[in-house]
């Protein structure tokens, strides 16, 4: 195994607490919990903005801001079409959230005005979120950015991919309040996609980042954000403990979704062991130290051949360091990674967080 240790500038991290204007479009009265949004920019140690792969990964650290609106809930009846004749999905921690896809397969073609908005396509990567009560659905949205619980004529209907996966569709066309929009749109009681330049629903990451647990207090929900969408933290991706690792989802920022021409990166809330995906993967309340209150946030990105990844205090979570888990980021057998980043004992590596490169190979969330 390769680790080299090199000087990450990692002060900047603390910008993911930075809160964005509140806007009159959001209508649901969660937003005052988290108002952030999910912005990633690379600086050099003097605090300059930088265009990845410009400069050394060695000097570059990620920052996040994520602005997080709730999905609407309801107990609406739910139709599931399968897209794919071997697709599986579980509703239970103790199940698995793989989905039904390996590898590199990507599935089955998606044919627009086929599947009625009533339904839920399930397969080929896309798993149902039923503990949300939204026919399976992550969120659902207006053209405007409101959420709303019946995925019906004009709505936006987004969906969630099984673990290292990222869903392909959102408008290119976004609400000019800074709402972001995501998932398949809803026309004449049909599902269409928003983004006809691939034909699929879910497409795999860089494949340069896993997690694994070996904590003894149970398996760990990590909730990644739906977005673009409502950006609540309910995409599961569940760690067993003592079992194999499980891939992150590590996006292309320079292929994926950009918020007003900024790109972003996946984020994903950690919960304390022992809390399930049904009980973790939801917007919390103050306290509760689940969802958007979980102790602990995730980041993963890769720009300019680059990975990123980043663990950072939550800050709604002033007890943080009360998390029943211990996380470092290792390199995997020969790969490089540049940094340090662990949280151990209710401490971090670094003051705010820890950001590492990884320049070759891949590199892995160890949990313990």
């Amino acid at each position: 195994m390769k680790f080299t240790t090199a000087a990450l500038t990692i002060s900047s991290i603390a910008s993911f607490a930075m809160a964005a204007p509140k806007g009159e479009h959001h209508s649901d009265a969660h937003f005052d919990k988290r108002d952030m949004v999910t912005v990633t920019q690379y600086v050099n140690e003097d605090g300059a903005v930088i265009i990845p792969g410009t400069q050394s990964g060695s000097q570059t650290t990620s920052v996040h801001v994520q602005t997080a609106t709730l999905a609407g809930t309801s107990s609406s009846s739910k139709t599931t079409t399968t897209l794919s004749p071997s697709s599986t999905s579980s509703s239970s921690s103790s199940g698995s959230y793989s989905g039904d896809l390996s590898g590199s397969s990507t599935g089955s073609k998606f044919e627009d005005g086929t599947i009625a908005c009533s339904s839920f396509p399930s397969g080929s990567g896309v798993i149902s979120l039923d503990w949300l009560g939204l026919s399976g659905w992550s969120s659902i949205q207006d053209s405007d950015g409101n959420s709303i619980t019946s995925c019906e004529d004009g709505s936006y209907c987004s969906y969630a991919c099984q673990a290292g996966m990222s869903k392909t569709q959102w408008p290119s066309s976004q609400p000019a309040s800074g709402a972001s929009l995501g998932g398949l749109v809803c026309k004449n009681g049909y599902l269409y996609r928003t983004n006809t330049d691939t034909d699929y629903l879910c497409e795999w990451g860089e494949g340069t980042a896993t997690a694994s647990n070996s904590n003894s207090n149970g398996g760990i929900a990590l909730c990644r954000t739906d977005y673009p969408g409502s950006e609540a933290m309910v995409v599961p991706t569940w760690l067993e403990s003592g079992s194999s690792s499980e891939p992150i989802s590590v996006v292309n920022e320079e292929t994926y979704y950009q918020w007003e021409g900024k790109q972003t990166s996946a984020q994903y809330y950690v919960n304390n062991a022992g809390v399930s995906v049904e009980d973790g993967c939801i917007w919390g309340t103050s306290g509760s130290n689940v969802g958007n209150w979980a102790p602990l946030v995730l980041g993963a990105g890769s720009a300019g051949g680059i990975t990123y990844l980043s663990l950072i205090p939550n800050p709604n979570n002033e007890d943080y360091s009360s998390a029943n888990f211990n996380v470092k980021i290792v390199a995997t057998d020969g790969s490089t990674v540049s940094g340090d980043c662990k949280f151990e004992n209710g401490s971090f590596s670094s003051d705010g967080g820890c950001t590492v490169s990884v320049t070759s190979g891949s590199a892995e969330f160890q949990f313990y």
